[in-house]
């Protein structure tokens, strides 16, 4: 276990030491969601999912997205290195090495969804116990989106291949997320694809809790844990084969 702790205390370096990264994973969405609050109240009218108190939710959620992306091209990226020779001549196993880099996410994922709703707060999100069973009912989609970053570093070889892998994720959950437009639109065989993928489900928890409450995170909660269920099972079944054909 010291092994793994000292891997994500060397991850969380080098993504602090970043500022590209830093500036993808906070200062943008933080951008979109000032400009956004700003451009609707000069509006007559606005979707409901513009409403800040779900608008808020989907763009922390969207920042998790950027989290993925650079998960996944920080693993992809030790593939080419000496880092990796070391690692497999070490005692860590490649499954604690994974497991590090959900360690070292999850507190940037933690920073980035206070900051957020510190920021939304001066524009105008109720202040209450809502607000914060909506931080907490987000860390389950925070973790769906680093176990994606995990799931594509493990398939890519390099970093180049994981930017278009992880801008389909991102795409997917701007869109069938609800995040930029109402999932209410979809009709048909297209709505019941969204209720079958996670991306909605990962939005769904945060925006909906102003109005429903902690009720809100039923059936939810089973999609996005079932997805992150599944992308453990992945990776899991990849590192055998690989060790296999060894």
């Amino acid at each position: 276990m010291r092994g793994v702790l000292a891997l994500a205390k060397r991850n969380l370096l080098e993504t602090v030491r970043a500022p590209l990264n830093l500036a993808f994973y906070i200062v943008l969405p933080l951008i979109m969601l000032v400009l956004m609050s700003l451009l609707l109240k000069n509006t007559q009218s606005a979707p409901p999912n513009f409403q800040i108190v779900n608008f808020a939710s989907g763009i922390c959620v969207f920042g998790y997205t950027f989290i993925s992306l650079f998960v996944g091209m920080q693993i992809a990226g030790d593939k080419n290195s000496s880092f990796m020779n070391r690692i497999n001549i070490s005692p860590v196993s490649r499954v604690g090495y994974y497991f590090s880099y959900f360690i070292s996410s999850l507190p940037i994922a933690a920073v980035q969804t206070a900051l957020f709703f510190a920021v939304a707060l001066m524009l105008g999100y109720p202040f209450g116990g809502r607000l914060f069973l909506n931080v907490l009912y987000l860390i389950p989609s925070a973790v769906f989106y680093i176990a994606v970053g995990i799931l594509v570093g493990c398939l890519c070889g390099s970093e180049k291949q994981t930017s278009p892998i992880s801008t389909i994720f991102i795409s997917l959950t701007g869109i069938f997320g609800g995040i930029f437009m109402p999932t209410e639109l979809f009709k048909g065989a297209f709505a019941t694809i969204v209720e079958i993928l996670p991306f909605s489900h990962s939005v769904a928890i945060g925006s909906e809790i102003y109005s429903l409450g902690a009720s809100c995170i039923y059936p939810h909660i089973l999609y996005l844990i079932g997805y992150t269920l599944l992308i453990v099972s992945v990776i899991t079944v990849i590192e055998l084969v690989r060790k296999y054909k060894k």
